[in-house]
């Protein structure tokens, strides 16, 4: 039933607003946010007002609000009136999938609808908590999710820095009324407005400074454009909300009035998401961060926590910032920290059927080697990201490309958004090809005003000191053959140890390296994620791996695969089954371990 009525929902939203307005509305209203393009999430995102592209508190508030200042001027009972502001509250809650903010609004609206029915006023923490229980008992794993964190933080800091972001609560003084009573109607406006900004823009400081930990360690970004954005989009957003809902109501019994809130919500959201838009370009609006470690998380909301337990009055207010300050400096201690400069990681990542590979010199250099997967390209880009963030990596040095198949490229876009970036790298017979992939490729490198540059055999990559990055192949001028023939093939070396990361690299590319004089490799990549026409016995007897890395899964040829390089002394390692796979060289040799599992 209850899909039923969200797809009404949706059609009638779809009929009376605009198709880019309606699929905004669909999300804001209804929770469906399946219509969005990414393009309106990452503006969202960039900008730290996606939390108005989830149905939330907010949403709820102005939708039990407007109801109760309508059932309060209508002739009928206060406790009927009361009871159905809360009955509203709770089928809006089911309508919307009953996520954790929602449950949380519902049950602080029902309350507070309870405490005016007994002429009381709830206390506010015990409403949150009993929130809080009610989700946790529904589903223990929420309190795991950052949208729930993120709600019940939001909400408790609003709670415990009221008393400063309102104002004091006594009446003002007579000569202040006097004053007061006296204004010209532009200036008792202008004094209002004045203070009904300061209010939301302090307010949004104070959510966003209790957040930010938060947000930076789950979504690695700093968006200070938001405190005022959020501040700022209130009026639009409650206007989009407000008439948005009576175009739910009205849409369909009274034709007219639909067309007329539509009219009025199509032209919010249409300003809302204009002044979004425009908060993404401003310099300095967001960053791209690492986030901090989780064991300070845990300390910060923890001191935190103690802090809002205590009387006020115990820890002076000087005291919490520099115990604040304190604990932020701990947590950029290890930034601070020389690095080891005298190993080489190499991280291959689980990345499905696709490949990237990370190169961490001992110069300090980042390198990426190919970005890409042959699913969605934002789930590779989060799957990247993510890596170089747990280990602290903001900027890419260079970015290898191997060849023009989607599995190794389509991550980097989304990627370039993110990462600043050096130099991307690419063989001469990248571009030859023309495809509506490779030209967004090549239309996001020009946009990031990034170099790019053409690389062959022969060519050296900067290192740093004992350290070389020398190419093996394509030719100058490519082979004749597929894609994967002329995949680009990296030796990298240091202390004498070698990775060989050869891409998809097929015949006859193949036998043009095969030709050149063998080599001791230690760890090889194996060429086009394993399959029989890229890992050959001629393959594995030129190279002699120690370890063999699949960038995939086990398939019906891993027999095949195995014996080959079994053969010649191999071990085998799936990212499959192990996850990213880590590569450390250092004064001690060659380590592998695997995230999920180590395989001997």
């Amino acid at each position: 039933m209850l899909d039923g009525v969200r797809t009404a929902g949706t059609q009638l939203l779809q009929r009376h607003l605009d198709g880019r307005q309606a699929a905004l509305a669909s999300a804001v209203l209804l929770g469906a946010r399946e219509e969005l393009d990414e393009n309106q999430r990452q503006a969202f995102m960039e900008t730290g007002t996606v939390h108005l592209l989830a149905v939330s508190g907010l949403h709820v508030g102005i939708l039990a609000g407007a109801v109760l200042i309508l059932l309060r001027r209508a002739p009928i009972p206060r406790l009927l009136a009361l009871l159905s502001v809360a009955l509203l509250a709770i089928f809006y809650m089911l309508l919307t999938d009953a996520r954790p903010p929602i449950i949380r609004a519902t049950i602080l609206i029902v309350a507070v609808c309870w405490g005016l029915y007994l002429r009381r006023l709830p206390m506010a923490y015990n409403s949150l908590a009993t929130a809080g229980l009610v989700v946790l008992a529904i589903n223990p794993a929420e309190l795991f999710q950052a949208g729930a964190q993120l709600s019940f933080l939001a909400v408790g800091a609003l709670i415990w820095f009221a008393p400063w972001w309102t104002g004091p609560t006594h009446e003002p003084d007579r000569l202040q009324r006097l004053i007061d009573e006296n204004r010209s109607w532009p200036s008792w406006t202008v004094l209002v407005v004045g203070r009904f900004f300061r209010r939301m823009i302090v307010a949004s400081a104070v959510i966003s400074l209790v957040t930010l930990p938060l947000v930076m360690a789950r979504f690695h970004i700093f968006a200070p454009i938001g405190i005022l954005m959020n501040a700022v989009l209130w009026i639009p957003m409650a206007v989009a909300l407000t008439t948005g809902f009576a175009t739910l109501v009205f849409g369909s019994i009274l034709p007219p009035l639909g067309e007329l809130f539509g009219g009025c919500c199509n032209g919010s959201l249409a300003l809302l998401e204009s002044a979004v838009g425009a908060a993404q370009r401003v310099p300095g609006g967001h960053y791209w961060v690492p986030g901090p470690a989780e064991w300070w998380l845990w300390g910060f909301y923890g001191g935190l926590g103690v802090l809002a337990m205590l009387p006020r009055r115990i820890v002076p207010s000087h005291w919490c910032v520099a115990l604040v300050a304190g604990w932020t400096a701990v947590g950029l201690l290890p930034a601070w920290l020389p690095d080891d400069d005298s190993r080489l990681d190499a991280t291959f990542l689980a990345m499905g059927h696709g490949c990237a590979v990370i190169l961490e010199l001992p110069s300090g250099q980042t390198v990426l080697y190919d970005a890409g997967r042959l699913t969605s390209p934002e789930a590779g880009t989060r799957s990247i990201a993510a890596v170089l963030w747990s280990r602290g990596i903001t900027h890419l040095d260079a970015v290898v490309l191997s060849h023009p198949d989607l599995d190794h490229y389509n991550a980097l876009p989304g990627l370039l958004r993110q990462f600043s970036v050096g130099v991307v790298y690419v063989s001469p017979v990248m571009f030859e090809q023309q495809s509506g992939a490779l030209n967004a490729l090549a239309e996001a490198i020009r946009e990031s005003g990034i170099p790019l540059q053409e690389i062959r055999a022969g060519d050296r990559l900067p290192g740093g000191p004992d350290c070389s990055i020398e190419v093996l192949h394509p030719p100058r001028r490519g082979i004749l053959g597929s894609d994967n023939a002329n995949s680009i093939v990296l030796d990298v070396r240091y202390r004498d140890h070698c990775i060989l990361l050869p891409g998809d690299l097929d015949s006859p590319g193949l036998e043009d390296v095969l030709a050149e004089e063998p080599i001791d490799c230690d760890v090889l990549l194996a060429p086009h994620h394993g399959s029989r026409n890229g890992n050959s016995p001629d393959l594995a007897a030129w190279a002699t791996p120690d370890r063999v890395i699949v960038c995939g899964r086990r398939g019906g040829y891993s027999a095949d695969l195995e014996a080959t390089y079994r053969a010649v002394g191999s071990r085998l390692h799936y990212t499959d089954e192990s996850g990213a796979i880590h590569v450390k060289i250092d004064e001690q040799g060659v380590s592998l371990s695997g995230f999920l599992a180590d395989r001997p």
